[in-house]
Parts: structure tokens; C-alpha cells; sequence
């Protein structure tokens, strides 16, 4: 039996209300039907698959193998006729039976514009590696932008939210280069007011950057004003989100059962076990601290634009209103913004503007995640005798409880940016054109944290309470003069662009703090009682940047294309002798399809063959790298029994540091058959970068601790192929479309000076390096010892003694690589690779146009192969060498023999079942085998097939929009990480990382106890768009 839930009163109304307007009555007002037949004809013959339509109705037919048609019709309607690859026609019919048409190509696909560094140009003009993305896909999903640069660009790796191009071409930072609307270092719009995204992925496209074009670049174009009357646009859609893979870990009995297995294979002999553990039984399911944390998140957002002008001037104003609520205690956002865009032209002069302002407001509190998975399932999560309310560790564990925490802490975090540019330009004759462009850049930060005083169990304390404030700014200006001049003499195409540019920035930091403030109501730190708890600091630091850049375009009747690009960059970051760098490069592009010899080959629309090579630089590295720099935050001394203030050595200096160089090569090919209904684009590229920055260790005795010199003395290669195919085609009301991409990337350090290795990623406890960076292999590859398995035999125990003293059955088997008898260091090795042998995606879309309005459907997939993981969190989740709480794979440890235990202090009996079917080794209290060393146990499959987003659209048809007085109708719904296809036992396979040095310590999952790794979340949304 159906029944109706409160509310769908509502529901049901409107459905009936809106049944009208979908299915109106139907009145025949064009007069008598008539058959009309026809051919239909290309410049090659006949063309089959055309959909011929009535127009404003679904009635329609299509043509078939010898391009013929028939279709009954109004005298006096109109017949459209649509196909993929040829300009749509409109032709009335005006009482006519027969209508042979010539479908011509559409000159939109030759035209086609792409945006390149400091202009745009012909998209089959192009002779470098430039991706375009297909904008509309970036409202299909919330976080459009990530999801769309992650599934279907090839050779961009995204990973928790970190942009890779094209491989891992240093150790430091390889964050792309984003440019919005000229605007080098430009914020990212709102995904619904971008016009267009470009990705130069070789040096051709991205020399015109010089220093900042090692890591690629992403140009993004924002939707601008349109003449005409004003128009008004809605994007909006909210959602909720919950965890997509939790980690189950054990429950109360099952810990008390593990926890008294690890105490008597310590010491079988033993009777001192935990009381409040000796009935586990009587314990039952216990307590979750995990699932206290989580909760399910939800987030908003609204964008509104209105727009409109005349023939000279045209405006865009963008407004924004987001909110967000993850999925973890304690931690929500907002976020408020409005962008200003213009344009005027007065005579040969126009001006424009884009500006964007943003603020956001985010409170949350710590919370340590791993805390909370080791926290005993045997303790309650609460305790009404404390003053905080919160129950303390005990039956043995330590840890802090993460709830409490995420109570008794609160972080206030403001954040407001204005970036954005004007421009101005004059036409002095006709291709010639001289442009000043100035960017604007403010960042303004506040951030306060307090930590309340509070007393949770033994172990949690924190007295008096502490009051933290920091304030920042960073002012950054961009000045650019660029003269540009166009010239087509015959068949000969020529373009030309000289510029220079200057930037300087300038950063002021400030930060306070104190403690025992009088109230947690009155949170101003002049108010402490205790004097001496305060603490100030202030931090200055400017940055400046000059350059000159130059291109040359040629092309000889859009066949034979020839591109040269330059940039001289000077950077503030070196030091006089090295201060300046020359980045040159080339391209050439032959369109094989424009051959006399290509003319009969009729399914080919345009085959071009590219290639490009140029150099590269990356200057994007700590500041004061050529010169000493000292401390004096939190420095002091006592002279005299009185404190004084002091300094101490930061960095040493190198004033031979320069830049780090990239030499490009790329080969690629575009081809497009069967009227652009089929396109595949395939790029080779070759990237070598040389004088890497690298850090080279010294004695301490100078006073640097842990910061070494930086010397230019690395070098790394990455090859890799590109590869993305798409088919669109249409069948009467059906449009559908099929993309896949692949990208194939091997990385190789060639040399690393003196210093022959890296070791980073150093995990708790103990804080072992797990990778290491070595000439020969790839960067940040892991490293530790090599697990062989369990000891499942007295012989294996007996021939590993020597090196294994305490290894009991069932403990992890390392290998002795070396055969000395001794396991150490020198017994480590490589043991897995956080870099995919390749990443995929592909992208399926399809609407149906019927009467009752028009349904759209996608999906997005996206996938790596060939990576490992470092799953840290098994060594707390895994370890079964402590009290605290463990993963529930544990169930599946080791035991020789069937264990019938009687517990001493209780009398209460476990039966634990023999079990030597496993790779889940013994539990035993202490590790004494030191099971959990860093090893290959801990390496995992990282490899993972995700559906990132499905979604499905209804669009109103026109004659209901007309009645709602709106131009365009949507509405939508669907899903994100709905699907995940991955060996990996983690949360998620795609692995975080808040390493500055990121590409060091990629793939360590749980590097640090209070470090958090967020999986993706699973989501569904549903959302409206509108135009009036």
C-alpha cells in the first residue's frame, strides 16, 4: 500500500498543478499536414543520420543510408535540420513536398578560439599541448572543478586535492601556475561563472610563464556580459554527506578478549590481568569514540549573476552564498562573495574589470582522529562525576579522549581576498594593439584558538586555559605592458607579442597569546592574570619579480604552423649573479589534412602532427635562500638572572642558489574523423628537470638545526604519453557523447650531488623515514624492511634466531638481506611507489528532447593503477601490543594451537580457535619481535576505480518556461564517490598529505597521531538552474 509521508500534500499539488503546463492541449495552427520527402547532401554526398524536426514540436524523423527523409508536416510549420559536424539549418516549408538540402560544415569547429598565455588563438592553429575543458561539465558535480580536472584531463593527477601536470618534475613545490583572466596567481570563480579552462602542459604553451611554467598552467576565462536586455541567472544546490568506507574496529568483548590474549602470550604464567577486563562476555558491545566524531555533513550554495549592456558597454555581477557543515564534529563554514565584471569600448579604447571578493568564516575544533580509533571500546565516552562531563582513559590506556577534545578546544578562523584586474587597451591601427593590465591581489587573515582548562582523567590535563591570536596581510601587485600585432598577407598569417611585467608583494604576519584569561566569555589578552605567560611575535617578508616576454606566430594557410616563445624572468629569490633566466622555446604543427593528397580521404575532418621543445623554470622556492637568516620568535636567554631577548640561526646562505630548469619535449597528434563525430589527441612528452634545489646536510656545530644549505644539485625525468579519444554523435531526440582518457607516466631521479639519497616521511611513533629518494629510482619511493611472512615453523624460528632472538610463531618474518646475521638498516629496501603507472577516466553523457521536455544524464569514472599506499594506521590498528583498541581485521591474528583460557582474576573462560591461515600476525603485550617496524607490511594497493559523479537533469520545455515567464528551466539530481572498486583497507585510497614537502612524503596514510586524513565523502545533491 502506498502511503503519503507528511509534506507530500505539497508534492502532490504541484505535480497536479504542473500536469497542465507539461501536457497542454493541443491546437493544430499551422493548417493541413502535407508529406514532405527530400535528399539530403554534403560536399561529399549523401549524409545519413539527420535529425529533420518540426519545429516547436518533438515530431521528427531521421535520414537514412542514402540521406533520403520523410516526415508529415504543417504547410506552413518549419523543418530544423541537426547533426553533429554541419551548421543547423531552419527551412519553412511553405506548402512545398519535396526539400532536397546541403548541409554545410560548421565553421564553428575551425574557428573554435582557444585562450593561450597573453591572447587566444585558433584552436587547429595550435602547435603545443593544450587541453580545453568542457565547462558545462563543471555543474554537474559539487566541486566541479577538482572532479572534472581529475576525470578528464590526461596527464593531471589530482589527489585529495593536489594538482599534479604532467609527473613530479622536482622535490619542492609543484603546484601548477593558475592564471584568471590575466591575472597570474588569480582566484578560482565559482564553477558556474567560468567560460572556459585551458591546461598548457608542455613548454611551448607555457614558456610564455618563463620561471612558473615548470609545473604547467591552468587558464581560466570567467563568463563576461552580453548585449542585450538584463538577464538573470540561478545556480544553486545543497547536499548531504557521510563518511563513504568507515574502518571498523573492535567492539568491547572483543577487546578485552584481545587484550587478555596479548598479556598471556606475553606471560603465560601471569595472573595480574585488567579486572574491569576478566568477564568480556559481560562487557558486550562497549563504546565507539569514531562514531561519536562523525555525523552526516551537509553544505549549500547559491550563486546569482545578472548581466546585460549595449553595444559598447556590458556588466556581470556575480553574487555567492555558501555554506558547509563536514563530516566531523565541531567544524562548520560559510562563505560570502560577489565578482564585478566589465567592459567598455569607446572608439578604438576598451577597459575592462574583473574583481572578485570573498569571505570566509570557518569555527571548528581539533580532532585527532587516530586518537579516537585507539581509544578503549571497554571505556564510556562520557562521565557525569567530571567537570568536563568527559570520561578519561583508563584499563590501562593512555590516550587522550578525541571527544573531549573536540569540545574543550575552538578555532575562529576569517579569511577575506580581493583579487582581480583592470585592463585597458588601444588599437592604434588595425592589428596593432598595446594593452596595460594591472592585478590586484589582498589577503587578509585572522585566526584565534583557545584551549580551555580542563582535567579529563589522568592523563588529559590542560591548566590554565591558553588564548592564541595571529593576523596576517599580503599585498601582491601585478603590472603588465604587452603590444600585440596581427597580420594576414595572402595566405601567409602572422602574430607577434612583446611584453614586460613587473610584481612585488609585500607580507606582515603578527601574533599573540596568553593564558589564564579571567573568563572563556571574556577572550582579550590583556586580561591574563599571569604575566608572564605572554608571548608576541611579527614576521615581514616582500618578494619581487621583473620580465620581459616575446612570441612569434606563423602560419602559412592554417597548414604549416610555427610558434616561438621567450621569457626573461629576474627574481628577488637569488641573488644578484644568478637573479635572471632566459626561458626560450619552439613549436611547429603540420595539418596533414589540408594536404592535396588528404582531399579524397573524406572521413578525415583534420589530422595535424605537433611537437615542441623548450625550457622551463621553477623559482617557486623559500625566500632568503642566498642569504643567513636568523630567529627571534620564542628566543630568549637569561643574563644576569634577568631574560633577555635572543636570535637564533635560522638558514645558512648560498649566494650561488638559481633556478631550477626544465627541458621539454613533447610530440603530439590531433585527429578528428566522420564529420568531428570522432576526435583522438595522443602526446608523447619527455621532461628533464636539471639544478633541482636540494638540501645538503652539515655539521650541527653551526647552529642549524635541521635546516641545511641549498644547493642546485638534482636532476629528474619524467616521459609519460597522453591519450584521450571522444565520440559524440546524435539519433533523432537522442544526443550522447563518449569520452576516455589514460595517462602513462615514468619518473626517474638522475642525480641528487653528493647527497645520493633522501629520507622523508618520518611516521609516528618512533619517527622512521618510509621514503626514500634515491638516483635510479622514482621520487619519494618507500622504504623499509621486507616482511616474508609469519614464522610458522620451529625451523624457521631456530634458522632466523641470530638476527630474531624474541620471535615467537606467528610473528611478522623479516628478511636479512644481506645474509650478516644482523637486521638493520642496511637490511632495508624498496618496497613500493606512491606514483601510478597510470591514471584513467572516462565520461558518458545523453539527453533525450521530448514534448514533455528534455532529460539529461552523466556520469563521470576515475581511476589509478600501480600505486602503493603506506598504511600507517595499521600500526595502531594492527599492532596488538597495547591496551588500546585495534582494527576488526584483528579477529582474523594468528594462533598455533587452540587456546582455552581461564581468566585468574575472574574465573570466566574463552575458547580462542587455532588459526595459522592468516597473515595477521600474534598478539603479544610489547611487540617484543618488534612486529611493527617500518616494513612492507604496512605497504598496500593503492590502485582504485571510483564513479565520481552521476547525474540526472530534466529541462522544462519552452512552453511551459514561457507560461513560468523564465527563459530556462532545470532541475537536477544525483550523487558523488557513489562507487569505489579498491583492495586498499583504509578509508580511502586517494591519500592526503599536509607535508610542505608533499612529493617527499606522497601515499603515507596516518603519517602522524594527529595528523588527519579525510576520505571522500559520500554525497547526493540535488540542485535548480534558472534564467529569467
Amino acid at each position: 500500500m502506498l502511503k503519503l509521508k507528511p509534506g507530500s500534500g505539497f508534492v502532490l499539488t504541484f505535480f497536479v498543478a504542473i500536469l497542465p503546463l507539461l501536457y497542454p492541449c493541443r491546437v493544430n495552427a499551422q493548417g493541413n499536414e502535407i508529406t514532405v520527402s527530400g535528399t539530403i547532401r554534403d560536399s561529399s554526398g549523401a549524409l545519413p543520420g539527420v535529425s529533420i524536426k518540426i519545429k516547436g514540436t518533438s515530431k521528427g524523423t531521421v535520414s537514412n543510408q542514402e540521406g533520403k527523409y520523410r516526415i508529415s508536416a504543417p504547410a506552413t510549420s518549419t523543418l530544423e535540420f541537426v547533426s553533429i559536424g554541419f551548421t543547423r539549418l531552419e527551412i519553412p516549408v511553405r506548402g512545398r513536398t519535396v526539400i532536397d538540402v546541403v548541409m554545410k560544415t560548421d565553421e564553428k569547429t575551425l574557428e573554435e578560439v582557444v585562450v593561450i598565455g597573453y591572447g587566444t588563438q585558433k584552436k587547429v592553429d595550435l602547435s603545443s599541448s593544450i587541453a580545453t575543458v568542457e565547462t558545462k561539465d563543471l555543474l554537474k558535480v559539487p566541486g566541479g572543478f577538482q572532479a572534472v580536472m581529475q576525470s578528464s584531463v590526461p596527464g593531471v593527477q589530482v589527489n585529495a586535492g593536489t594538482i599534479r601536470i604532467r609527473g613530479v618534475g622536482s622535490i619542492n613545490n609543484t603546484d601548477p601556475l593558475y592564471v584568471v583572466d590575466g591575472m597570474i596567481g588569480g582566484a578560482i570563480p565559482d564553477d558556474n561563472n567560468i567560460a572556459s579552462i585551458q591546461i598548457l602542459k608542455d613548454a611551448a604553451s607555457s614558456a610564455i610563464y618563463g620561471s612558473r611554467g615548470a609545473n604547467g598552467v591552468i587558464l581560466i576565462t570567467t563568463k563576461r556580459g552580453a548585449t542585450g536586455p538584463v538577464k538573470i541567472d540561478y545556480f544553486g544546490f545543497g547536499g548531504t554527506k557521510a563518511i563513504s568506507n568507515n574502518v571498523e574496529t573492535l567492539n568491547g568483548q572483543q577487546l578485552a578478549e584481545l587484550i587478555n590474549e596479548e598479556m598471556y602470550n606475553q606471560n603465560p604464567s601471569r595472573t595480574d590481568y585488567l579486572p574491569a577486563l576478566s568477564n568480556p562476555e559481560s562487557i558486550g558491545q562497549g563504546y565507539n569514540m569514531v562514531d561519536a566524531l562523525l555525523r552526516t555533513g551537509s553544505y549549500q550554495k547559491h550563486n546569482l549573476s545578472i548581466s546585460g549592456g549595449a553595444e559598447n558597454a556590458t556588466f556581470r555581477i556575480n553574487g555567492i552564498y555558501s555554506t558547509d557543515k563536514p563530516i566531523l564534529i565541531r567544524d562548520n563554514s560559510k562563505t560570502y562573495a560577489t565578482q564585478f565584471i566589465s567592459d567598455f569600448t569607446k572608439g578604438k579604447l576598451k577597459v575592462g574589470e574583473t574583481v572578485l571578493l570573498n569571505f570566509n568564516s570557518r569555527t571548528w575544533s581539533d580532532k585527532n582522529l587516530i586518537d579516537a580509533q585507539r581509544w578503549s571500546s571497554t571505556l564510556p565516552l562520557y562521565d557525569p562525576n567530571s567537570t568536563t562531563g568527559f570520561a578519561g582513559a583508563g584499563n590501562g590506556t593512555d590516550v587522550a579522549s578525541a571527544l573531549a577534545n573536540a569540545y574543550l578546544n575552538e578555532n575562529n578562523n576569517e579569511t577575506f581576498f580581493a583579487n582581480g584586474n583592470i585592463w585597458a587597451s588601444y588599437e592604434f591601427i588595425p592589428g596593432l594593439k598595446y594593452k596595460f593590465n594591472l592585478g590586484l591581489d589582498l589577503n587578509r587573515f585572522r585566526g584565534q584558538g583557545y584551549i580551555s582548562a580542563y582535567s579529563v582523567g589522568q592523563y588529559q590535563n590542560h591548566d590554565p586555559d591558553e588564548l592564541n591570536i595571529s593576523s596576517n596581510q599580503n599585498n601582491r601587485w601585478l603590472f603588465e605592458h604587452t603590444l600585440s600585432y596581427d597580420k594576414s598577407i595572402g595566405k601567409h598569417s602572422f602574430s607577434a607579442l612583446a611584453g614586460i611585467t613587473s610584481e612585488e608583494s609585500r607580507y606582515k604576519a603578527v601574533n599573540a597569546g596568553a593564558r589564564a584569561l579571567p573568563s572563556q566569555d571574556v577572550l582579550i589578552l590583556g586580561l591574563t592574570t599571569m604575566s608572564s605567560s605572554k608571548v608576541v611575535g611579527s614576521g615581514l617578508g616582500q618578494f619581487a619579480m621583473y620580465s620581459m616576454l616575446g612570441r612569434l606566430n606563423y602560419s602559412y594557410e592554417s597548414k604549416y604552423l610555427l610558434t616561438f616563445n621567450f621569457r626573461r624572468d629576474g627574481s628577488a629569490n637569488f641573488s644578484k649573479a644568478y637573479r635572471y633566466g632566459n626561458f626560450p622555446s619552439i613549436s611547429a604543427g603540420w595539418r596533414i589534412s589540408q594536404e592535396n593528397f588528404m582531399k579524397n580521404v573524406s572521413f578525415i575532418d583534420d589530422l595535424k602532427l605537433r611537437g615542441s621543445y623548450g625550457l622551463l623554470g621553477n623559482s617557486d622556492i623559500a625566500q632568503y635562500q642566498y642569504q643567513r637568516t636568523v630567529s627571534f620568535d620564542h628566543v630568549w636567554y637569561y643574563l644576569n638572572d634577568v631574560m633577555v631577548t635572543g636570535a637564533l640561526p635560522l638558514t645558512p646562505s648560498n649566494p650561488n642558489v638559481k633556478w631550477e630548469s626544465q627541458y621539454s619535449t613533447d610530440l603530439g597528434l590531433d585527429l578528428s574523423m566522420f564529420r568531428n563525430k570522432l576526435s583522438f589527441t595522443l602526446d608523447y612528452y619527455n621532461k628533464k628537470t636539471e639544478d633541482m634545489l636540494v638540501n645538503v646536510p652539515i655539521s650541527y656545530v653551526p647552529g642549524y638545526v635541521d635546516n641545511f644549505p641549498v644547493l642546485n644539485a638534482g636532476n629528474i625525468r619524467n616521459r609519460g604519453w597522453d591519450f584521450i579519444a571522444t565520440y559524440r554523435n546524435s539519433a533523432r531526440k537522442f544526443n550522447y557523447s563518449a569520452s576516455a582518457n589514460l595517462s602513462l607516466v615514468k619518473n626517474e631521479v638522475l642525480s641528487l650531488g653528493n647527497n645520493n639519497e633522501i629520507l622523508f616521511g618520518a611516521v609516528n611513533p618512533g619517527g622512521d623515514n618510509v621514503t626514500r629518494t634515491a638516483v635510479g629510482r622514482s621520487i619519494g619511493e618507500f622504504w623499509g624492511y621486507v616482511a616474508n611472512g609469519l614464522y610458522t615453523t620451529p625451523q624457521q624460528l631456530e634458522q632466523d634466531k641470530a638476527f630474531a632472538p624474541k620471535a615467537g610463531l606467528g610473528d611478522i618474518r623479516f628478511k636479512d638481506l644481506n645474509g650478516d646475521n644482523v637486521l638493520n638498516d642496511k637490511d632495508k629496501a624498496f618496497i613500493g611507489s606512491p606514483i601510478p603507472d597510470f591514471s584513467y577516466g572516462f565520461n558518458i553523457d545523453a539527453s533525450y528532447a521530448a514534448r514533455f521536455g528534455t532529460l539529461d544524464f552523466s556520469m563521470i569514472w576515475q581511476g589509478v593503477q600501480g600505486n602503493e599506499i603506506y598504511n600507517n594506521s595499521k600500526y595502531w590498528g594492527e599492532g596488538m601490543y597495547h591496551y588500546y583498541n585495534n582494527f576488526a581485521t584483528t579477529l582474523n591474528r594468528y594462533r598455533a594451537e587452540e587456546l582455552v583460557f581461564t581468566n585468574p582474576v575472574s574465573g570466566a573462560k574463552t575458547v580462542y580457535p587455532r588459526n595459522v591461515d592468516t597473515d595477521m600476525p600474534r598478539a603479544i603485550l610489547g611487540d617484543p619481535n618488534q612486529n611493527l617496524r617500518a616494513s612492507s607490511r604496512f605497504i598496500e594497493d593503492g590502485s582504485y576505480l571510483r564513479l565520481k559523479t552521476v547525474n540526472l537533469g530534466y529541462t522544462f520545455p519552452e512552453h511551459v518556461t514561457k507560461r513560468l515567464k523564465v527563459d530556462r528551466l532545470r532541475i537536477y539530481i544525483g550523487a558523488k564517490n557513489l562507487l569505489t572498486f579498491t583492495d586498499y583497507s583504509g578509508y580511502d585510497p586517494e591519500v592526503g598529505s599536509d607535508e610542505t614537502r608533499y612529493n617527499l612524503a606522497r601515499g603515507i596514510d596516518a603519517q602522524r597521531p594527529w595528523g588527519r586524513t579525510f576520505p571522500n565523502s559520500r554525497e547526493f545533491f540535488l540542485g535548480a538552474q534558472f534564467t529569467l
